[in-house]
């Protein structure tokens, strides 16, 4: 018996000498599983100690808040009450109308929502916002919110300033602008240039700077302008 435990002694030795598998000198002993286990949860907290802190705009891929920098609120529709009763009345008629013609209540309701919807910013409150990155309006059943690079330039008038784009094209005329209010005294029209003119560039300063743009982007149109240029004038 004795003879036989140390041949056996004597093979586990070769065995782990010899860097057999592991799947092949059986499994470990469980202390050595358990301090293995000890040793790799201690490397993963150091290394995630060591790691620096990511503040919550990092985490969220740093994105950047939209403050608000102006609002106020116009109603249209007591400024001019004698526009106002006919565009009333022919709200009221065209329903009428379209309920004379198809008489169903799906139907009427649609043409309903659309009519309000197309004439909400005259017929309801309006309130107008401007922030760092957008610009629009909000009142019943209707909005328009867009980005401020949407818009090229920007002209005055004695009730309100127009956000329009490149009406030199007819592309950039068939766009839709934005028309911002004024209170009805103008009080606040110092105030919407200040923001707007922060944001947006005047017609010659903005067209010119489109114009250079269209000239380094190249292609066919570039060069054709370049051609009209440099041909003499009559």
């Amino acid at each position: 018996m004795p003879e036989k435990d140390s041949e056996s002694n004597v093979k586990k030795g070769l065995d782990s000498a010899s860097g057999r598998p592991s799947y092949l000198r059986g499994p470990l002993p469980q202390k050595r599983v358990d301090s293995d286990f000890r040793e790799a949860s201690d490397r993963e907290a150091k290394s995630s100690t060591d790691r620096p802190e990511k503040s919550p705009a990092q985490s969220k891929g740093e994105v950047k808040e939209d403050v608000e920098l102006y609002s106020w609120k116009i109603w249209l529709l007591p400024r001019r009450p004698l526009v106002s009763v006919l565009v009333v009345a022919s709200v009221i008629g065209s329903v009428a109308l379209a309920y004379w013609t198809f008489p169903q209540a799906l139907f009427v309701a649609v043409i309903t929502v659309i009519l309000i919807n197309r004439l909400a910013p005259y017929l309801f409150p309006v309130r107008y916002q401007m922030t760092e990155q957008k610009v629009g309006y909000r009142t019943f059943l209707a909005r328009d919110v867009r980005n401020w690079d949407r818009f090229l330039t920007y002209r005055e008038f004695h009730d309100g300033v127009l956000l329009t784009h490149d009406i030199r094209s007819v592309r950039g005329r068939m766009k839709e602008s934005i028309f911002l209010y004024y209170h009805q005294d103008g009080s606040n029209r110092d105030e919407v240039l200040r923001v707007v003119s922060s944001k947006l560039k005047p017609p010659q300063e903005a067209f010119a700077e489109a114009d250079m743009e269209k000239t380094k982007r190249g292609g066919l149109r570039a060069a054709l302008e370049r051609v009209r240029r440099l041909r003499p004038k009559d």
